[in-house]
């Protein structure tokens, strides 16, 4: 009897490294049923056969680790984050002639090599992504890549309200035509599980407690597929260097030292759902503009309903000695309390 991908699975769950989750193991098999199907010659299954699979579901449901598990199991897989992709393809067509020719000898060079490709985190922000997207997916399909999507978003809710939006209607439609619709049902956000089972506020800065902070961090994202991103509001924009598409990490000096304000810390919360905010000082009357920022900071973050990790030179209580805002920063306490307290399982 051969080793399938459940026994793979299965062999995660006997190790104590995950739990076992039924709508996990539907996935599993139907992912690899698709693949599997694919694959088949016989005229019977002509019709049945997908180009691929889209996976879509709410944050920390697990549809990278389930996915890439599918891609790491096939032996012809390679993974890639969507933005990497998106990086990739546009330094390869960055010139003034030939684009189209660049673009399906990048694929083609890709198919080399790889049967299955796995596009983690797919997202569509921008119009020069949006115009694109359709073209690359033809091509992997010319390939014959079977492409593997996760995403947090309904292929409808992609690219919403964007620029030109009628232009990306047909890369929507290709994929609800061609592409096996999987929705990933579990409702447990392993994600924030695993936050409500670990210490989230560290104190004071050492060497242990950066080194627990840091290992936190790398249980929650994908090391190899990090990257930075801009945040524009209006004229300003503002980079943060570390963080996946939708968990970042950044030091408290970047965000408070900068003359940001509201706006910034409210696209920043409606972008990540989980901040990791290392080395926050205890704020003293000489930090009197920083501490109003990271009020500010925490009361756009609460409102968006974002988790934070905290690596801070002292508890929340004596957080802040500035006197004048000692009142202001009672309400910043409260919601750090709340945002970051170990809450017992659902």
């Amino acid at each position: 009897m051969s080793f399938s991908i459940i026994d793979h699975y299965e062999s995660f769950v006997s190790n104590n490294f995950i739990k076992k989750d039924l709508e996990q193991i539907k996935l599993l098999k139907e992912v690899s049923r698709t693949w599997i199907n694919s694959n088949k010659k016989s005229l019977i299954f002509k019709k049945n056969k997908k180009k691929g699979v889209y996976v879509h579901g709410s944050v920390g449901t697990g549809k990278t680790f389930l996915l890439n598990l599918i891609c790491q199991f096939t032996k012809v897989g390679k993974k890639i984050h969507f933005n990497h992709l998106m990086s990739e393809v546009h330094s390869k067509i960055n010139t003034k002639d030939n684009k189209e020719k660049k673009l399906e000898r990048y694929i083609k060079k890709i198919s080399l090599n790889v049967k299955i490709l796995f596009i983690d985190e797919m997202h569509i922000f921008n119009i020069v992504d949006a115009l694109i997207i359709k073209k690359i997916f033809t091509l992997f399909e010319k390939n014959k890549i079977f492409i593997i999507v996760s995403s947090n978003f309904h292929p409808k809710d992609l690219y919403k309200e964007g620029l030109q939006h009628n232009d990306f209607i047909p890369f929507i439609n290709y994929i609800m035509e061609h592409y096996n619709l999987i929705k990933i049902g579990n409702n447990i956000d392993y994600r924030r599980l695993t936050l409500n089972q670990s210490k989230t506020y560290f104190t004071p800065i050492n060497n242990d407690t950066n080194e627990e902070f840091n290992k936190l961090f790398e249980r929650l994202v994908d090391t190899s597929s990090l990257m930075s991103k801009t945040i524009k509001t209006k004229s300003r924009s503002f980079v943060i260097d570390t963080c996946s598409s939708n968990v970042a990490l950044c030091s408290f000096e970047k965000l408070c030292n900068n003359n940001l304000g509201h706006e910034d810390y409210k696209n920043i919360a409606e972008i990540f759902s989980l901040i990791f905010i290392k080395n926050v000082p205890q704020l003293s009357i000489d930090k009197a503009d920083q501490c109003r920022r990271f009020i500010s900071l925490i009361d756009m973050l609460y409102n968006q309903n974002c988790s934070v990790v905290l690596l801070a030179e002292t508890p929340i209580a004596s957080l802040c000695r500035i006197k004048a805002m000692s009142k202001e920063f009672d309400r910043t306490a409260s919601r750090l309390y709340e945002m970051t307290i170990i809450k017992p399982s659902q």
